[in-house]
This record gives C-alpha cells, sequence and structure tokens, in this order.
C-alpha cells in the first residue's frame, strides 16, 4: 500500500509595491518637524533612536531586497542627521579676553578612581555629580571654596572663587544653586550643578522617573533660569538627550557651551549603543565657550566636559 504523500509548497515572499518602499524612505524625514508634536512618544524615540534605525534598516533589507536598500539608506542617513546634528560645531562667539572661567562637569558614578582626572582638569569650577563624602573630601583639598550637598543627589560645587549656596536639592529641584564671585564678570554669575533623574518606564526604584517627570524637571530648570536677573551656568548630568525635547528646551534659551567644537557621547558604559550625550553645559545667551573637550573618567559611566566660558567679546 502506498504511503500518500503530501508536498509543502516553498513559502513565498511578500510582494510590495515599490511605491510602499519609496513611501517608507520618506518616513523617517517626517522625524524633524513631528519629533516635538510627538512629545513624551518623542522624547523616547530620541533615546533609543540609533539602536532603533539600524534595527529598522536591517528589517527592510531582508523584507524588500534592492527596494528595502533604498528605504534602509534614507532610515540610516535619517538617523545620522539626527544623531550627529546636535554634536555639530555651532561656535556663539569668543570669550572676552581676561574674562574666561574655565568650568568642568563630571558624573564621577561615585568612584574615587575619577579624582585624579578631575585634579588634572584645572578647572575654575568644577561640578561633580555621584558624589560622595570621600571624593568631596579629595576634591575641597584642591579648591579653596566649595559647597557639598549629599543625599540624593550628591552633588559638590568646587570653585577657585567665592562660592555661596543658594539652594539646595529639594524634590522639584535635582540639584545645588551656587553664586560665584569672579574676576573679569560684572558681578556674580549663578551656576546651577543639577543631576537629573533618568526617564524609566517606572519612576521610584533607583534614581530614576518617568518620562513625563523627567520632562517636568527640566521644564521647572528652565523656568528657573528664566527667572534669574544675571548669568547662569547650567552644568551637570540632565539625563536629557540632545535628541529630545528637554535638551532644546534648554538650548532654545541658552548656549550650549559644548558645541565650541564637535560634541559627542557622554554616556559611555552599558548604554554607549544609544549615542547618548546627556551631561550638558549651558551658558546664558550673551556669554559664550571656548575650548570645549570631553574628559576621560577611570572607571565612570560618562565621561566629564569641560569649557572655557564667559561673556562674548
Amino acid at each position: 500500500m502506498e504511503r500518500d504523500t503530501v508536498a509543502v509548497a516553498p513559502p513565498r515572499r511578500i510582494r510590495s509595491s515599490p511605491w510602499t518602499w519609496l513611501v517608507l524612505a520618506a518616513l523617517p524625514w517626517a522625524w524633524f518637524p513631528l519629533r516635538d508634536e510627538l512629545a513624551l512618544v518623542g522624547d523616547v524615540l530620541a533615546i533609543v533612536l540609533p539602536v532603533l534605525a539600524v534595527i529598522a534598516a536591517v528589517a527592510a533589507v531582508v523584507l524588500g531586497r534592492w527596494w528595502g536598500l533604498v528605504t534602509a539608506v534614507s532610515v540610516l542617513l535619517a538617523a545620522t542627521v539626527a544623531v550627529v546634528g546636535p554634536w555639530t560645531p555651532q561656535d556663539a562667539g569668543v570669550v572676552r579676553p581676561g574674562a574666561g572661567i574655565t568650568v568642568a562637569s563630571a558624573n564621577v558614578t561615585g568612584t574615587s578612581s575619577t579624582v585624579p582626572a578631575l585634579q588634572a582638569a584645572g578647572a575654575d569650577v568644577l561640578v561633580v555629580v555621584e558624589n560622595d563624602r570621600r571624593i568631596d573630601a579629595a576634591l575641597a583639598a584642591g579648591y579653596r571654596f566649595h559647597v557639598y550637598a549629599g543625599g540624593t543627589p550628591a552633588v559638590g560645587v568646587y570653585s577657585r572663587y567665592p562660592v555661596r549656596l543658594l539652594d539646595a536639592p529639594v524634590p522639584d529641584f535635582p540639584g545645588v544653586r551656587a553664586a560665584i564671585e569672579a574676576p573679569g564678570t560684572t558681578g556674580p554669575f549663578v551656576v546651577y550643578g543639577l543631576h537629573v533623574p533618568r526617564p524609566w518606564w517606572t519612576g521610584g526604584f533607583g534614581y530614576q522617573s518617568t518620562p513625563a517627570e523627567h520632562h517636568r524637571l527640566v521644564e521647572e530648570v528652565a523656568a528657573r533660569v528664566a527667572r534669574e536677573p544675571g548669568p547662569v551656568v547650567v552644568a551637570g548630568d540632565l539625563n536629557s538627550t540632545d535628541r529630545a525635547r528637554d535638551y532644546r528646551l534648554l538650548d532654545d534659551r541658552m548656549t550650549d557651551a559644548m558645541r565650541d567644537g564637535w560634541a559627542g557621547p557622554t554616556s559611555v558604559t552599558q548604554w554607549r549603543a544609544f549615542l547618548l550625550r546627556i551631561d550638558h553645559l549651558f551658558v546664558s545667551r550673551g556669554w559664550c565657550g571656548d575650548d570645549a573637550h570631553r574628559v576621560d573618567l577611570p572607571r565612570s559611566d560618562h565621561d566629564g566636559i569641560e569649557a572655557t566660558v564667559g561673556p562674548c567679546v
């Protein structure tokens, strides 16, 4: 008795119109006019954008072959513009001779091995987040003036010039606010040393908040800065990628001193693939930045940042 055989048809590749792939190729460019309108969704997409773009490009090539390749190239090109655009130099001008103040900011991840690098940076004003008492004591030995706020967040400001604490961290203000008297400036300037909780899908576990709460905290910082009567320096780990609304909220009102030259990612360990520049140095309009660069911090999960800032020529 012969056994019945069943022929298995080979899988058929889904056919799609070239127009479908052309529409998909144009879709990534909608990011630029719509990113702020997307609100919290846009904020989350901004964080994962580089990885999402690579996944989408690979999927387009696998599913669409040659037409998919067109889409893949467009996706990667749009993502490159979105990622690299906020890193490009956008020099606001030159700091007035004799008025420059070198400011550095570092998330040290509570690691004392970062202290030699911070000391070698030679900043006039140094903002340190994820600080602790050991690091504070080591840095305070090299700076005559300093303020330190322990707890969460733990932030220290170390200065070669007189510094006065104005505000300590509170739930709606994740950092310190201090006034610094420096030569070459017309009166004191105010430093905001910040460590904003990282945006996560849930708050309340570790040092993180929901994306909505994160955005609210940055809005509160921007509102405080807008009320300042004199020049302001905002420095620290804002946990705000330069592709998202939070960054643009500050950048629209202030000058990103790190864009005196090419900027780049500052989250350099487990989140490296996402190309996140989340440590920032902003100054009031009318102030400029020179000699901006990143600082290697041994065993920290961040690079530090440093620039000379002050009134523009």
